[in-house]
């Protein structure tokens, strides 16, 4: 059954019956059913999506056919971990709110999302699946209306609005991890208590000393930071073993005691990229994409430039298959790929345009024509600072590494 023919069927089942809600919010609310912790029946969904519903024959029978289609795939998408809302329910990068008023796809398909969420007995769950639906909550909420919009964002509203759009995807992906998954992976009562004495044997002090430490090596990315790192992941590894990673690779963020062994491992990645070890660099940080491939911490981005530094070309470009084409990392990494594979030519000159759309200082900032300043705690998408993110896991390198390739970029 085609794509257009399953909108086509659902739109005219949604005409039949009393509610009458649009296909965006329709395919919102078939993706918050794979959010939710208890299994929900046909029986029961469709009423609360459609209302009464006014079937009375076989063609029309044919669009509850169809109906059931569109939710199948939904429920595939959310097995797959393909969570990103339909390319329709994009955001204005001139001002979000043209993007939430009344009708539009992004809010209709949030309000989806939102509507089947009220199944969910709060009062079942545990304060990570609470804090993990909260979560997702907030985000949905915020691209509800303008009204909630302005009241979420606040005072950097243009910035904010993108950065939730872009981390939707990870909000989602925690809380069906938290609220479908995490119970699957509970420890037995006799490891449970035998990883909390591991802590609990700990003096106060001890961890107090153990926090420092952590915060003192992730703010230092010089190589000494090395030693102290090595010290730390090995403590850890009394806890994170090889099976440990065996069972939980594919969510590793969404567990809380991985997360500061992730954050050093990632951090050991940036000092050896930043002192030239790319290749070393490079290993971790795929490894790292394979243990939590919804890439909360954003390794992608240093991934992208150590590939390229290191002629990677194949593994960029399968990267970029994967890769949100409005990201500016991944437009100037298919911008040198096409570069380096045609030369000055009408592929590589597209996403040259494309890279102009996205930030008129990318160019100028990369080729000396302007100058960055210290750079700010946030960011705005096509401002100074995004390319200063951008410089700051070697984007300048990865440039430099392609022979004429910043001379092309500067070429009008």
């Amino acid at each position: 059954m085609s794509p257009t023919k399953i909108r086509n069927d659902v739109i005219k089942l949604s005409a039949l019956s009393a509610k009458k809600p649009d296909y965006y919010f329709i395919q919102g609310y078939l993706m918050g059913l794979g959010v939710l912790p208890q299994l929900l029946n046909p029986s029961e969904w469709q009423p609360d999506l459609f209302g009464d519903l006014n079937v009375q024959n076989a063609t029309e029978l044919k669009y509850l056919e169809s109906l059931m289609a569109l939710y199948n795939q939904c429920m595939e998408k959310v097995i797959q971990n393909e969570l990103k809302m339909p390319a329709k329910c994009s955001l204005s990068k001139q001002d979000y709110r043209d993007s939430l008023k009344p009708n539009m796809p992004l809010p209709s398909y949030c309000k989806g999302v939102l509507q089947v969420l009220k199944h969910i007995n709060k009062r079942m769950l545990d304060a990570e699946q609470k804090q993990a639906l909260n979560n997702l909550n907030s985000v949905l909420k915020a691209f509800s209306s303008e009204k909630a919009a302005a009241k979420e964002f606040g005072e950097f509203a243009q910035y904010n609005a993108q950065e939730y759009k872009r981390n939707y995807v990870y909000f989602m992906a925690d809380a069906i991890f938290e609220l479908r998954f995490s119970n699957d992976l509970t420890l037995s009562d006799e490891d449970e208590a035998e990883f909390n004495n591991s802590f609990l044997d700990e003096e106060p002090n001890e961890l107090d000393e153990l926090d420092e430490l952590l915060e003192l090596v992730l703010a230092d990315t010089e190589l000494k930071a090395l030693e102290p790192m090595q010290m730390l992941l090995e403590l850890m590894e009394g806890h994170i073993t090889k099976q440990f990673i065996k069972d939980n690779t594919g969510h590793f963020w969404g567990l809380q005691e991985a997360r500061p062994y992730m954050m050093l491992r990632a951090h050991r990645a940036k000092i050896h990229a930043l002192h030239g070890y790319t290749q070393k660099a490079q290993s971790e940080l795929e490894e790292l994409l394979k243990l939590n491939p919804n890439d909360n911490q954003g390794n992608r981005f240093l991934l992208m430039n150590c590939l390229i530094i290191n002629k990677e070309w194949d593994k960029l470009d399968s990267l970029l298959v994967k890769s949100d084409s409005e990201e500016l990392h991944a437009t100037a990494s298919r911008a040198l790929s096409a570069f380096v594979k045609h030369g000055d030519s009408k592929p590589a000159n597209d996403y040259k345009k494309m890279l102009q759309q996205q930030s008129k200082h990318f160019a100028k900032i990369l080729t000396g024509q302007e100058k960055l300043k210290e750079q700010p705690p946030y960011y705005s998408p096509g401002s100074k600072e995004e390319v200063g993110v951008y410089l700051d896991s070697l984007g300048k390198q990865a440039w430099i590494s392609v022979p004429a390739s910043l001379f092309w970029l500067r070429k009008k």
